[in-house]
């Protein structure tokens, strides 16, 4: 049994002595270092087109827009928007009859509406230095303008029939931000700048034409992206 055992001691002690020495080789390293399959970063995770719905709040009221957007590279885009909205003369007050219950404006001859579709640019801010989740930007675009007018003495709905197209050329500037990291959809708040001129003037109160379209929207942006 001592002897057994001193045997064992031997044998332990030369092979610490040789696998020391690196007469013994170690065992094969089964670490694995795994790569990712792609850089998980908000411009690999957002699709490059996106195409979303416009809700407008202006001077003049509410308006409606669509938009379609294309990436160019991670900062630029080419976007496509056309919206519908509402003008009005500055001086223009809204009454209600208190007999009736309905809205009118005094002097009122025209109902007009402003449809322009700009083809612009979308440039982002600050990249490489802000979070992700929150995506400044800047834009500017020009396009074809509609501006349609129908009379006011007609029911609103039924007066379309008898309106008036006129055309001209409207641009548009601003600045917004998207927000969250959402591959699946955009969300974002903008504010833009219509500059919508127009040659002859278009009377909305009575003896009172407009040629000046211009008005100011903030802007909330819903969109999926593809």
């Amino acid at each position: 049994m001592n002897k057994r055992f001193f045997m064992t001691i031997l044998v332990l002690i030369i092979y610490q002595s040789a696998f020391s020495m690196g007469f013994v080789p170690t065992a094969k390293d089964t670490q694995y270092v795994f790569m990712p399959v792609r850089d998980i970063t908000p411009d690999t995770l957002n699709k490059p087109r996106a195409v979303g719905l416009d809700i407008m709040l202006g001077n003049s009221g509410f308006g409606l827009g669509g938009f379609y957007k294309h990436e160019i590279n991670q900062d630029l885009s080419w976007t496509f928007s056309i919206s519908i909205s509402e003008a009005k003369a500055p001086n223009e007050v809204d009454y209600i009859d208190p007999f009736t219950g309905q809205t009118y404006t005094p002097n009122k001859v025209n109902r007009i509406f402003v449809v322009p579709a700009i083809l612009g640019l979308q440039y982002r801010l600050f990249r490489n230095s802000l979070t992700d989740s929150f995506r400044p930007y800047m834009f500017a675009g020009v396009g074809p303008n509609l501006i349609y007018s129908t009379p006011y003495d007609r029911e609103f709905f039924n007066s379309f029939i008898y309106g008036k197209s006129h055309y001209g050329v409207g641009a548009y500037i601003g600045a917004g931000a998207y927000f969250g990291l959402d591959p699946s959809s955009l969300v974002g708040v903008s504010v833009r700048y219509y500059v919508l001129p127009l040659k002859h003037g278009i009377e909305s109160l009575q003896n009172e034409p407009m040629a000046n379209f211009n008005t100011f929207f903030i802007t909330f942006n819903i969109a999926t992206q593809y």
